[in-house]
């Protein structure tokens, strides 16, 4: 029981975190306890963030970051917008996206890795130069008019009480959880974020392993954006511009190293499942939205510092523990050596 709740105490706290959050939010206010308000209102707030998250945890263990994803949603927008409104069918519109998106998000990895630049450095850089694409492409007006098959994804529900976009996202969890932790690209994925220089020179390919994950980003944010058309019924170049502090919240608040090489992909689940139970309290209870990011920001510090100080501090009694005083070693003839 011990080792166990080593290995998962950030996730067991994450529960206990989400019940502490529901409680209040209960309290907060009396519509809380609904299953269609809680369904709706974890819809809103977790569909799109969670898609786009589960691409990032995959990037940030291998030690890199991607803060373009955003504006690949917006491009994956108004691709998709412009499929629907051509008549596509969805056979054409929905790979097509994705396979846009995915080259994106390679593009990142192979300008990261074929020039040895940093990853914020490039993704910022190539995060305006989508964002400008997607305006050259859809201009400043906005696409409001989708065929029923285009909104399927994000706004159908199941049996009329579970929406099919939360669905999708414990299923993306699933199917990474197994990659993360019980395939060799996993494996690869984590040595790669723990040394990358160690991992080289045993002869991996560190950078193939780093231009996929980045193109996993790329299609993570790719299928956030067929959801996000499904919710809103609208398509713009500014899409999701506020999206990127959620996203990297839950990522780190799931307990993934910011440094790579550290984490388990359900605490994400969870640390999403408690973003989510936040955001629904603080809408309820009228809480303003500049509170709200005050909160986000706060929580997304807090994520970061607290695993350096609990590190810290298992070095420290550590290092208590080997390290002890020399006692005087006492001959027989009572002299101390």
């Amino acid at each position: 029981m011990t080792r166990l709740l080593y290995r998962f105490g950030w996730e067991v706290l994450l529960v206990v975190l989400i019940l502490v959050a529901g409680t209040v939010a209960s309290l907060l206010s009396p519509y809380y306890l609904s299953v269609g308000q809680i369904g709706y209102s974890l819809q809103q707030s977790v569909a799109v963030v969670g898609t786009v998250a589960a691409g990032l945890v995959p990037v940030i263990l291998v030690g890199e970051i991607d803060i373009s994803q955003a504006a690949i949603l917006a491009l994956g927008n108004i691709l998709f917008a412009q499929c629907s409104s051509m008549g596509l069918p969805l056979a054409v519109a929905i790979p097509g996206t994705l396979l846009l998106c995915a080259g994106l998000g390679a593009l990142n990895g192979i300008l990261v890795t074929a020039f040895a630049l940093p990853s914020l450095a490039v993704t910022l850089g190539t995060m305006e130069a989508y964002r400008a694409f997607a305006l050259l492409i859809g201009g400043h007006g906005e696409y409001a008019s989708f065929g029923a098959a285009y909104l399927w994804l994000g706004s159908a529900m199941i049996g009329k009480v579970l929406p099919a976009s939360l669905v999708l996202v414990v299923v993306i969890f699933a199917a990474l959880t197994f990659t993360m932790h019980r395939t060799l690209f996993g494996r690869l994925v984590y040595a790669t974020g723990s040394g990358v220089k160690a991992t080289a020179m045993s002869g991996v390919r560190v950078n193939r392993v780093k231009i996929i994950t980045f193109a996993i980003a790329g299609v993570m944010a790719g299928l956030g954006s067929l959801v996000y058309i499904g919710q809103y019924e609208s398509a713009r170049a500014d899409n999701a511009s506020d999206i990127l502090l959620l996203v990297v919240t839950v990522v780190v608040l799931g307990g993934i190293d910011i440094f790579g090489g550290r984490g388990n992909v359900p605490g994400v689940l969870l640390a999403l499942v408690l973003i989510g139970t936040a955001r629904n309290g603080m809408g309820l209870a009228n809480t303003p939205g500049p509170v709200q990011t005050l909160v986000i920001g706060t929580v997304l510090v807090v994520s970061v510092l607290l695993p350096q100080l609990l590190r810290l501090g298992r070095a420290f009694a550590r290092q208590r523990r080997f390290v002890q005083p020399l006692q005087p070693i006492i001959s027989e003839s009572g002299r101390t050596r």
